[in-house]
């Protein structure tokens, strides 16, 4: 290889690299530094901006004009409640949403130092396509779950060193990202079913 070949190859690695960094940076700024969240003048929920499971971002904008059913907590979750939860929200939208349009479950992870793209994916598609996962920094975190009216709660565990405590409820924000009330995280699908069949019921 000549010098002048040489020459051009670093530059292109140089090129290569900057352009990873400033991918890489990006995303942490997005991570660490979203928009001041909004309540819309909602009693709970409104605004939100997380790292989705494709390391991109998702905003509540994203879902404009669905249903979205938030739920709080982690992949290591304590007492394992998050699956059984998850499963039994995507069995109740299926009977009040068969067509599978109008509803989707925003999996907010609270872990976000175990929680990366890759395990959120894997994770929501074990469960369901109703499911979208994602997560956020610690401080951006801290803020959502104000808004929500949802805990932070790290629960010692002798397996996994600790879990997250799943919120007791799933927030449910209409399309036009109103909150519209909520229902208990431990019920059954036909109970859920029963609670989103009212809570859904279009206005007169």
């Amino acid at each position: 290889m000549t010098p002048s070949e040489k020459r051009f190859a670093l530059i292109g690695v140089a090129i290569l690299a900057v352009a990873g960094a400033g991918s890489y940076m990006a995303t942490r700024f997005a991570m660490h530094h979203g928009p001041t969240l909004s309540t819309y003048g909602n009693e709970v929920g409104g605004s939100f901006r997380l790292m989705d499971a494709t390391t991109g971002t998702m905003t509540d904008q994203t879902f404009r004009g669905r249903w979205m059913l938030v739920l709080f907590g982690a992949t290591h979750c304590a007492q394992d409640a998050c699956e059984p939860a998850l499963r039994n929200m995507s069995a109740a939208l299926d009977k009040v949403d068969p067509g599978k349009r109008k509803a989707v479950i925003i999996f907010v992870s609270l872990d976000p130092d175990r929680d990366d793209a890759d395990r959120l994916r894997q994770y929501g598609a074990a469960i369901g396509p109703r499911v979208v996962a994602g997560t956020a920094a610690p401080r951006s975190l801290e803020a959502l779950t104000q808004e929500y009216h949802a805990k932070i709660e790290k629960v010692d565990d002798p397996e996994w060193q600790y879990t997250m405590r799943m919120s007791p409820r799933f927030v449910v924000m209409d399309p036009d990202t109103r909150y519209k009330g909520t229902v208990d995280a431990n019920l059954s699908a036909d109970e859920m079913a029963e609670h989103l069949a009212t809570i859904m019921k279009p206005q007169d």
